[in-house]
């Protein structure tokens, strides 16, 4: 199964994620900002992350840029987990490398397929 980084600022989220996969099998490691998750990123390398858009200090739209920039971060398949459904921030996404959306609140269901189609 796939290494996935979460990152959320709200911790509810990040238990739910972690519930979530941990359940269908895959190794999941949390950070509640970009920072944490960069500092992460230094020690080990993901299969996919999944990045809260807006966070206090650094957006996962700026984190997803830092992210594919690292050596262990270059390969990471990125998905945006947002309440944000307007286009501009889907493309604004896109154009960091995010090669998911999910909105918030999302159902299981759907996060499980995402990672399903990724993997």
């Amino acid at each position: 199964m796939a290494k996935i980084l979460t990152v959320d600022d709200a911790p509810v989220v990040l238990k739910i994620l972690n519930l979530v996969l941990t359940t269908e099998g895959h190794d999941v490691t949390s950070a509640s900002n970009g920072n944490d998750a960069l500092a992460k990123i230094e020690n080990e390398a993901f299969d996919i992350g999944i990045f809260d858009v807006n966070m206090p200090g650094m957006t996962g739209i700026e984190l997803t840029k830092k992210v594919l920039e690292t050596a262990n971060g270059k390969n990471m398949k990125i998905v945006m987990l947002t309440t944000e459904s307007s286009e501009e921030m889907k493309k604004k996404g896109q154009e960091a490398g995010a090669i998911g959306w999910l909105i918030k609140p999302f159902a299981n269901e759907s996060l499980i397929k995402l990672i399903q189609k990724l993997t």
